[in-house]
């Protein structure tokens, strides 16, 4: 469960309903760390960030937005398991580690797949937040800049976010598979030279599904809490530093070898099927 069933007084910050959600409305910085603290303090779960510009209806991995039968789910997922082979086959480097990082790695740097990102930073997470997408027609080529403070557009919003963590393999390093959720810290299971996870402390995580229905298309029942700010006030806490920005969070293929191998691995894409993605090019 998560804090909005709790009754939890926190200075600098009150609660409000949006769209029909129970939101913690934020003010002070000290409010936002309190908040997020006090989940972590308090549940059994592992709980990570989601920084979002707005609310959604749901939480959708990337890969099952915009289809809502089991053929057009499971067609999906055919066509992105042969595409992570062809990166397998053109990319020795994967023969590093293990076969459970290939598809969160991925997903980290283009492609459309089962998991979703989320951080343990939260003011990476407030970073993404405040910053938006802008890309090109086939989504080959992206963009980050900081949204526009008008009257549609004013808060910061953050997801918190409950996995479990009752099953660490050893044999999988930064794998842990629970009853209702798998998790991958990219940090441990992939190595640093795929900079990017490492740059926005960067996990994963997907729902399990039940026997012969598969996994979900909505992993919505894991948000444990929401959080907004002010879009204005988000700009002034991340401020300015070069640590907390798109240079620094996506690093060039300059720097980012494991980025400079996927990019080069001759693995090509068909703008006719956008569903399931293609290793970006970021402007930093």
């Amino acid at each position: 469960m998560g804090f909005e069933n709790k009754t939890i007084n926190i200075v600098g910050s009150k609660w409000v309903d949006q769209n029909g959600c129970k939101i913690l409305d934020i003010e002070e910085s000290h409010a936002l760390i309190m908040a997020a603290g006090y989940l972590k303090h308090n549940s059994l779960e592992g709980v990570y960030f989601r920084g979002q510009s707005k609310l959604y209806d749901g939480l959708r991995p990337a890969l099952y937005r915009g289809v809502d039968s089991f053929t057009g789910k499971t067609g999906r997922e055919k066509r992105l398991n042969k595409k992570i082979n062809e990166y397998r086959v053109a990319c020795p480097v994967f023969s590093k580690f293990g076969d459970y990082a290939a598809e969160p790695l991925l997903q980290h740097y283009g492609l459309k797949t089962t998991w979703i990102d989320l951080v343990d930073n939260i003011w990476v997470a407030l970073w993404f937040a405040c910053y938006e997408t802008k890309s090109t027609r086939d989504g080959h080529f992206l963009h980050f800049q900081k949204r526009v403070i008008n009257d549609q557009n004013k808060y910061a919003y953050i997801y918190l976010i409950g996995t479990d963590l009752t099953m660490r393999r050893k044999d999988k390093p930064g794998y842990w598979n629970g009853d209702n959720t798998e998790l991958v810290d990219l940090r441990v299971a992939a190595p640093s030279y795929f900079l990017r996870p490492h740059a926005q402390h960067g996990l994963l995580f997907r729902c399990k599904g039940e026997p012969g229905n598969g996994r979900p298309l909505d992993y919505s029942k894991q948000i444990r809490g929401t959080v907004r700010i002010p879009l204005e006030k988000a700009f002034d806490w991340i401020g300015n530093g070069h640590t907390i920005g798109a240079h620094s969070l996506f690093p060039p293929a300059y720097y980012d070898d494991g980025y400079k191998i996927l990019l080069q691995s001759g693995v090509g894409f068909d703008p006719r099927d956008k569903s399931i993605g293609i290793i970006h090019n970021v402007g930093a």
